[in-house]
């Protein structure tokens, strides 16, 4: 049986203001197994019977029955109004928020590196969706700065779809961000429609990182102030502009090209 505590922390959990004490929600099959397969600090598991409808929730049961973490059962109805979608396919965790700082990250002497920067990017599919393509592309670090949304809120991290629990994100001030990177050679590139445009497989530093800025206002003037280039994807079609997710994932294809020998 869950207890009222833990029913009362994962409904804050729903919130910024609990957010800032640094736990998370997950919700559904796949996030929750991403969420064990990570190094990630695990609260808490709430199953309810549904889980046990498919054998891949009922492996992830048996997964969380060995591993020894706190785990309540409850009433389908139950988790149901605990969590924050219509269907959480039987399960919800809840997980802490680790404590990274990009000080403390140490590029690869030598390597190719790319770091990814969010400008005030306020809708959280967006950021999910840019944590992804940082994911699966190889992005070595993604700094949300002041004004970005939430990145551990529960819809930044069902939409990024246990990516989040796999690449290190981090909040950082633009001058700490900026001196980071001025002290390690990374050129800083800033989205900008009107930029120059990005071709795959053109040259480009060993070293950069990539900023995308604000849904409707794009990048704030203190950070363009600071950008070596600006850069744009092509649009040969009718559209004159991109959703930031589509736009962002685009440009990291093309300025990571090269990086993989593709060139």
């Amino acid at each position: 049986m869950i207890t009222k505590n833990q029913a009362k922390l994962i409904r804050k959990l729903r919130t910024r203001k609990r957010r800032d004490e640094g736990a998370f929600l997950a919700e559904g099959i796949r996030l929750v197994e991403e969420l064990l397969a990570g190094e990630m600090d695990v609260q808490l598991v709430v199953s309810s019977p549904a889980l046990t409808n498919s054998e891949r929730g009922r492996r992830l049961l048996e997964l969380v029955e060995r591993s020894g973490l706190e785990h309540a059962e409850v009433a389908e109805r139950d988790l149901n109004e605990l969590g924050d979608t219509e269907t959480p396919q039987g399960v919800l965790a809840v997980g802490r928020e680790p404590q990274r700082r990009l000080p403390d990250h140490a590029p690869i002497s030598g390597a190719p590196s790319a770091v990814l920067v969010l400008d005030r990017v306020a809708d959280p599919g967006n950021l999910g969706t840019l944590l992804r393509t940082a994911d699966a592309l190889g992005v070595d670090w993604v700094v949300a700065l002041p004004g970005t949304v939430d990145p551990w809120s529960a819809k930044s991290v069902r939409a990024s779809a246990g990516s989040i629990f796999r690449v290190p994100i981090s909040g950082e001030s633009w001058g700490e961000v900026r001196a980071w990177l001025r002290e390690r050679d990374y050129a800083i590139l800033c989205a900008d429609p009107s930029g120059e445009r990005t071709a795959r497989g053109g040259r480009m530093a060993e070293r950069f990182a990539l900023v995308l800025g604000n849904e409707p206002s794009g990048i704030s003037e203190e950070v363009c102030g600071d950008c070596d280039r600006r850069v744009a994807v092509e649009l040969p079609g009718g559209m004159d502009s991109l959703n930031v997710a589509v736009a962002g994932a685009l440009l990291l294809d093309r300025l990571l090209t090269h990086h993989r020998g593709n060139a």
